[in-house]
This record gives C-alpha cells, structure tokens and sequence, in this order.
C-alpha cells in the first residue's frame, strides 16, 4: 500500500498555492488536511503579500496557535499528520506535516516538496514544536 504522502512529493513551490499545480508550506498543510484528513484549514492567503514576508507569517502563526485547535504534542507521541513549526531568523514561519518517525512533508521557495528528516540536519536547531488539529481522532491510522 502507498503512503499517504506519496502523492504530495515533487509539488512546485508557489507562493500562496494550496493545489497540486502549486504550494505554499502552509498551502501544503491546507492541501493534505483537506485530501487525506479531510479537513478545511484556513489558508490565510490574503493575509500576507509574500512568503517573504516572514515577519507576517509569524504573527499569523502566533495569533492561530491562540485561537486554533491545535494542541503541542510531546516529544514521543507524535505521528503522522501532526505539523511541525520551524523558526527562520528568530521568527516562525515554516510549517511541515509528519509522515513518519522522524520525517516529514514539506516544500521551501525554490523547491519542489519532498520528504526530509527534520531531528537531523538544518531542521533541527530551528524546531519551534509540533501540534496536532484537535479534530484529528486519538488512534487515527493513516495508510
């Protein structure tokens, strides 16, 4: 059987994208919620020019994590479809969606999305937390 995931690598980067021609990191997030979970996200695409204006994202990101049902994840307990926060220059602004011990989905300006190890490398050091959609059931097992 596939992995849920499979599909979504190799999508280009596009600003504010949310579809399989074109995704955003965010956009990403909002893409998979609504194929594979099934659920609406908001895309907040007119709420920022451009994915390089980082210092928007973060507010959004902080204003969401408020009002959002989203709840942090310990360490050890997370599993696919729980997202993952990144900071850049000190603010966060990127976001990925595990697809595994250690790996997740995810697409950077520039490049196509792909599945990388976010423990290790460059991702690492700029972990800001993980977080799981309060609509996500307990034991969901995603194929």
């Amino acid at each position: 059987m596939m992995h849920w995931s499979a599909p979504y690598v190799g999508l280009p980067f596009r600003d504010k994208g949310d579809a399989p021609n074109g995704v955003s990191c965010w956009g990403l997030a909002v893409l998979v919620y609504r194929e594979v979970a099934g659920l609406t996200l908001p895309t907040f695409a007119d709420a920022f020019v451009s994915s390089a204006e980082r210092a928007q994202i973060h507010a959004i990101a902080a204003r969401a994590a408020s009002a959002w049902p989203w709840s942090a994840v310990a360490a050890g307990g997370e599993r696919d479809l729980d997202v993952v926060l990144f900071r850049r220059a000190g603010l966060v602004t990127h976001v990925g969606i595990l697809c595994g011990p250690g790996r997740m989905l995810h697409v950077s300006s520039g490049q196509d999305s792909a599945v990388v190890d976010y423990q290790t490398g460059r991702w690492a050091p700029r972990l800001a937390g993980v977080y799981r959609h309060a609509s996500m059931p307990e034991a969901r097992h995603v194929g």
